[in-house]
């Protein structure tokens, strides 16, 4: 019976672009929001009150004057004669538009409908001028710049960071496996260790001999003289 290698797997795919083109989504519509709230509370001109009938074409009412008012002397009225009660802010406000600065004074206590409101402002003690606008804060538009600029840079950087990352482990997937089992360092090769090497003994070299020297010719042995007795 033949038996056949598996055939490899398929690469997964990772999530990470994915997850890089949602919060590219997520961003867009965040940061469009936030713009939206920038055009909504964006500061504009409000309208002077010397006619004593203002008109407002959004909710809420504002009273701005040309210098800072501690108390405004100002009294509103809607169009059916009833009374608005007005508050001063909490804080110190100041729009400019055009070069020119107003200064919050006043703000209705209840979202008022828009409509035709009438405004008396009765100033003896300053030179003031006052006008009246759709209600707005400075605050909501400073906090919507924010939010857009970080909202822009927190979901874009994210994608990035997450599109490089995955790029990086894609090129990591795609280099070539090592394919020389007998290269070193490849992939499950395995060396025993070396045994230990042997001591080889060998035979004691023969006792040395001096020959003859050859500036002594006497010690040759032809030259040595006759040690045994001769016959006399």
């Amino acid at each position: 019976m033949t038996m056949y290698p598996p055939a490899p797997e398929a690469p997964k795919k990772s999530v990470l672009p994915k997850l890089a083109v949602a919060c590219f989504v997520i961003g867009a519509i965040v940061v469009g929001f936030f713009v939206w709230r920038i055009v909504v509370t964006a500061p504009r001109t409000p309208q002077p009150i010397e006619d004593g009938v203002v008109h407002l074409t959004k909710p809420g009412l504002t009273i701005y004057a040309s210098i800072p008012v501690l108390t405004p002397p100002c009294e509103v009225q809607d169009a059916n004669g009833n009374d608005v009660p007005i508050k001063p802010p909490s804080g110190s406000e100041t729009i400019t538009i055009n070069g020119e600065s107003w200064y919050v004074v006043a703000r209705s206590t209840q979202t008022v409908p828009a409509g035709d409101y009438s405004i008396s402002c009765t100033d003896d003690e300053t030179s003031a001028t006052y006008a009246a606008g759709p209600r707005s804060s400075v605050f909501a538009f400073v906090l919507s710049i924010l939010g857009t600029v970080f909202s822009f840079l927190i979901f874009i950087g994210l994608g990035i960071t997450l599109l490089t990352v995955g790029a990086v482990k894609a090129a990591r997937r795609k280099r070539p496996a090592n394919t020389f089992p007998g290269q070193p360092g490849a992939p499950g090769n395995y060396y025993p260790p070396m045994p230990p090497q042997q001591q080889h003994t060998f035979p004691p070299p023969p006792p040395y001999r001096p020959g003859p020297n050859p500036d002594r010719p006497q010690d040759r042995p032809d030259n040595r003289p006759d040690d045994r007795p001769q016959d006399r």
